[in-house]
């Protein structure tokens, strides 16, 4: 009797540990505003948290949308970065990277405006793996079932040694 029970138990959890969805990593945003000659960022994490001394990477894009690395730098303490405008140039990616957390996002300075003078905006463009990978996934239904069978073969050893 208790062996079926157990049966049904690991059955359950295992349909359970299936419909449960990934946890999300929170999502990372950046905001911008271009003052004169230059662009400030701001990347961020969900609650508020600053983005602090990572990788960017600006490029600036032709009118095909072709890309070309600009400049490589970190964001400051506070998740800032700031760049000068190159001449000719109206439109840019700037992406931030931290671990598997990245944003990216295109700027176009010559955007409703006219002149890169005042303009600003957000988004929050993700890529890369948020959340735990596949492979995280599998290993952590590895483990489960592997404790359940070791649970199981316990019962079952127990019931025997009984009769």
């Amino acid at each position: 009797m208790i062996q079926n029970k157990l049966k049904y138990l690991a059955a359950a959890l295992l349909i359970l540990t299936l419909l449960v969805a990934p946890a999300a990593a929170h999502g990372v945003y950046m905001s911008w505003e271009a003052n004169g000659n230059n662009i400030s960022t701001h990347s961020y994490y969900q609650g508020g948290d600053p983005m602090a001394n990572c990788d960017v990477t600006v490029e600036t894009l032709d009118a095909s949308g072709k890309a070309t690395e600009y400049l490589k730098d970190k964001t400051d303490a506070n998740g800032n970065y700031t760049f000068e405008l190159k001449s000719g140039v109206s439109s840019y990616r700037v992406k931030v990277v931290e671990g598997e957390h990245a944003v990216s996002k295109k700027i176009d300075v010559d955007a409703p405006s006219g002149s890169g003078s005042g303009s600003s905006g957000s988004g929050s463009l993700i890529f890369g793996t948020e959340g735990p990978s596949l492979f995280t996934i599998g290993a952590g239904l590895g483990w489960i079932v592997g404790i359940a069978g070791i649970i199981m073969y316990l019962q079952a050893r127990k019931m025997n040694k009984s009769k």
